[in-house]
């Protein structure tokens, strides 16, 4: 069972992911994901970190459609998404660290811009910008203080993963991860 906090967090990564706004997910708009990301922080459709990008995309939507198109046609409607996601994540189990986790921390090596290990406030914007978001730079930067658990002025890849984590699995109302898009 969800709650009313998790239904409004799953509904918002739901458009995010329908790229052609058809009211449905399917390959073109992870792909379109991916694309989005590569192209947002400037990361080379060709090189190594593109690959590995694309690939846990890949991945990750042959997991969730295998768990979670219930009808077999290869279409995720918001209903099938919500529920499956619910079922799947929602605790962080076994499924997040196979599917969710790899892709994420793929998606988090091309964010770190620079490859120091961590992510700053402008890398974090950038990558903002690939979900559509409509985060002003002052609300990003609000976000990424409260994400940024050790105050160090960069987010580490663990503390990237705990907020995305809180957002996908979480039902705590205070949880910096349940603004990861902005405002709810």
């Amino acid at each position: 069972m969800t709650t009313d906090l998790l239904d409004r967090k799953l509904e918002r990564a739901f458009t995010h992911l329908d790229a052609d706004n058809s009211g449905v997910i399917d390959e073109h708009d992870i792909i379109a994901l991916g694309s989005r990301l590569l192209s947002a922080l400037g990361e080379p459709a060709t090189s190594p970190k593109a690959d590995a990008v694309m690939g846990g995309l890949v991945d990750f939507w042959q997991e969730l459609f295998t768990e979670l198109d219930v009808d077999r046609d290869g279409k995720l409607t918001p209903e099938e998404y919500s529920l499956g996601m619910t079922r799947l994540y929602k605790d962080g189990g076994a499924a997040y660290d196979r599917s969710f986790r790899p892709m994420i921390e793929a998606i988090l090596t091309i964010v770190d811009t620079n490859g120091d290990g961590r992510i700053s406030p402008e890398e974090f914007l950038k990558a903002q910008s690939a979900f559509d978001t409509e985060l002003a730079q002052a609300d990003t930067e609000a976000l990424f203080a409260r994400i940024d658990k050790n105050h160090d002025g960069f987010l580490s890849v663990d503390e990237l993963l705990d907020a995305v984590r809180e957002y996908y699995t979480g039902s705590d109302e205070d949880a910096p991860g349940n603004l990861l898009f902005g405002e709810l």
